[in-house]
């Protein structure tokens, strides 16, 4: 056995037997549309990233203020090694099957564009998502595959305007909007006149939001519908016209 293999023993036996040793079994499950596999060796360590696409925007008279957006979908990563079935390595907890069916069934389901669901036994880990990337390689000549992977959550989305069978509009290259969801856009369409009546000069786009909507959160609705480049409003005579849109 070469020095890297064994080093690589050595990592993995210790991760294994320091969380309760091989009868504790901490597998990594994955659930793809075609079956499962249950990673042989289970990895030294995983990595959940876990963001909120929160925003920092500088407020007239108060300053820099905190504007909570929505969580990102959660990643997941983990590096281990599938072990090649010439060998008799102690910690195998998984599957233990020819490296290579491995890799084929991983990039057959990353190929298929559909969710797998991802369970770490043991952990809070339970989570439906996408193959983001799979990487592999062979090193110390001892036949074993080595990998990374990489998933993103996976949320179902329902979006009936994006499956309509409406025909393509010649001009756009797009769908024709479903006339109910027209209806719907037009419903919620605010034309506010007189601009001088929503606000006083110095005042910004969250106030604009306020009066609006009832709530400070929509600001970006006004900057969007409105092609505005700031958020202070400093001359109200030159707008006569606001669109409010969704």
């Amino acid at each position: 056995m070469r020095m890297g293999t064994l080093g690589n023993t050595i990592q993995v036996l210790s991760a294994i037997f320091s969380s309760g040793g091989v009868s504790g079994r901490r597998q990594i499950i994955i659930e793809g549309p075609t079956g499962r596999l249950v990673i042989p060796v289970t990895p030294a360590k995983y990595t959940v990233g876990d963001g909120q696409k929160n925003k920092v925007v500088d407020i007239t008279q108060v300053g820099e203020a905190t504007v909570f957006g929505m969580p990102k979908a959660r990643t997941l990563s983990f590096s281990c090694f599938f072990p090649s079935t010439v060998h008799d390595y102690p910690f195998v907890v998984g599957d233990y099957t020819d490296p290579t069916a491995c890799v084929e069934k991983l990039t057959e389901w990353k190929a298929s564009r559909k969710p797998v669901r991802v369970i770490i036994t043991d952990s809070p880990v339970n989570m439906q998502m996408a193959i983001m990337e799979f990487s592999y390689w062979e090193q110390d000549g001892s036949r074993d595959i080595y990998y990374t992977l990489n998933f993103m959550e996976y949320k179902e989305l329902n979006v009936p305007a994006a499956n309509n069978d409406k025909p393509i509009d010649d001009a756009t290259g797009l769908k024709v909007r479903p006339v109910d969801l027209d209806a719907k856009i037009k419903e919620e369409q605010a034309n506010v006149s007189k601009g001088k009546a929503l606000f006083q000069k110095g005042c910004d786009v969250m106030d604009i939001a306020k009066k609006a909507y009832g709530d400070y959160t929509h600001w970006r609705r006004v900057i969007k519908s409105n092609n505005l480049k700031s958020l202070v409003i400093n001359n109200a005579g030159q707008i006569r016209k606001w669109v409010i849109k969704n």
